[in-house]
């Protein structure tokens, strides 16, 4: 079997066999992640309970509704310009760090002036302050996009995954210790702190160094330039991403809050596939736009297909299990979470398919066209959230989310003239199961790699 797969890799380009190995290191952190989101994510609901579990969800879903502000958008940017131009990387670096940095003290000020006018709660009001401190530690993920650009996943993978095994094991002492709900907040500052000096050690490793960083502001404003739109767009997708659960505590209960937040650690799960993906192979599709139109729109209608056929063999049996797997593993506190479940598993295929289309929207500098949809999508969810919820509650929820996601990345496509063939393209994916004669040529295209 060895030397099988040995045969195999050697058939590979060099370009094709880095992505599967990157796409490979990136497959077996979330492998990781999802085992122990299982057997101590889970033990954590149940120990917490509904009502707990639904403030904590709270308290997190209103950092994160503010908390894409302090990434300015930077992220795919960043990783585009070092591919471009690899020997400005150290300035690009240093000057996206800073902006960054900048953004994250004005997102913290942005979250303390909300949280005391809207909540009469102190302790609600220090835990959110506690969480929205590591948005300062969260600027040394530029380092990260060093790594993407050279498609190198494993020394990621292992901070990753030893800041995962770390805080699973503090959740079990916590547990074990019954410490209160205020324990697991401080815990959270503490996953991005150690995260954080992780990253910087292992960017040392590789030779290289943050003190060798330079800030050019004339290049940051070139970045802000670009990176404004997604910037809105950051805030419009927190915003119907977050909001739901944000509206569902002020005009339900906190029971309510905890039994879609469960529902909803199932159904998001999945979501890192598309992003290891198209992070993986978003270096050569902009390599392929650059030698040949054809072969760049050949290469994303085989994404938009293979992540479409990810997505669907994930909602399709989720459907039917969601219900005893809720009741199994969470029990009947959570007795709501299965129905919220199977309707919010649909959101996935146009999630995974909106990822792979950021990647095209990125490629052709379409970034304003991003933030239209994503608005789109957030006035959607607010609007049939308001409708909904009050009928029924996190199943209102669900389906409002969606039926906003689909309107963010696939309808929103039909108002646009230039996004006409890329929403055909889209429809296609969608359609992937029934495409008989493509999957044919999918499938002799693996037989040829191995055997």
């Amino acid at each position: 079997m060895l030397n099988k797969l040995t045969a195999v890799s050697q058939k590979l380009s060099p370009g094709l066999g880095k992505i599967i190995r990157n796409v490979g290191w990136l497959f077996a952190e979330r492998g990781l992640s999802i085992v122990l989101s299982l057997f101590i994510g889970i033990y954590v609901v149940r120990y917490l309970g509904a009502e707990n579990f639904g403030k904590f969800s709270y308290i997190i879903s209103f950092v994160g509704l503010f908390g894409v502000i302090a990434k300015l958008g930077l992220d795919a940017i960043v990783v585009r310009n070092i591919v471009r131009d690899e020997n400005s990387s150290q300035e690009i670096l240093g000057t996206a760090f800073v902006l960054k940095f900048i953004g994250s003290l004005l997102t913290v000020a942005l979250i303390v002036g909300a949280t005391s006018i809207l909540e009469d709660d102190p302790q609600i009001r220090w835990m959110t302050l506690i969480i929205a401190l590591g948005l300062l530690f969260s600027s040394f993920e530029v380092i990260e996009f060093w790594f993407q650009s050279k498609v190198l996943a494993g020394a990621m993978v292992g901070v990753r995954s030893i800041q995962l095994i770390v805080s699973s094991a503090a959740k079990l002492v916590f547990i074990a210790l019954k410490l209160p709900l205020m324990a697991f907040v401080w815990l959270i500052l503490a996953d991005v702190f150690l995260r954080s000096v992780g990253i910087v050690w292992v960017y040392f490793k590789h030779d290289q160094s943050i003190l060798l960083w330079k800030v050019n502001w004339a290049k940051s404003i070139n970045l802000l330039k670009d990176s404004w739109p997604l910037i809105l767009s950051a805030v419009m997708v927190s915003i119907y991403v977050k909001i739901d659960q944000v509206m569902l505590g002020n005009m339900t209960d906190n029971v309510a809050v905890g039994n879609y937040a469960a529902a909803v650690r199932f159904s998001e799960i999945w979501y890192f596939v598309p992003i290891i993906i198209c992070s993986s192979v978003f270096p050569a599709i902009i390599r392929a736009k650059q030698r040949s139109e054809q072969e760049y729109c050949g290469k994303l209608q085989q994404l938009y297909d293979l992540v479409a056929w990810i997505s669907l063999a994930i909602a399709i049996p989720m459907t039917f299990a969601s219900g005893p797997l809720i009741d199994t593993l969470l029990g009947e506190e959570y007795n709501q979470a299965g129905e919220i479940l199977a309707l919010h598993i649909w959101a996935g295929p146009f999630v995974f398919l909106g990822v792979a289309r950021s990647q095209w929207l990125m490629t052709e500098n379409l970034t304003r066209f991003s933030f239209a949809t994503t608005s789109l999508g957030a006035v959607t969810n607010i609007l049939l959230n308001l409708l909904l919820i009050p009928a029924y509650k996190g199943s209102g929820a669900a389906l409002a989310t969606v039926i906003s996601y689909a309107v963010a990345s696939h309808v929103s496509c039909l108002f646009y003239p230039p996004m006409f063939n890329n929403a055909w393209m889209l429809t296609k994916a969608l359609f992937i199961p029934f495409r008989l004669r493509q999957n044919l040529i999918y499938l002799s295209h693996v037989k040829k790699i191995f055997l």
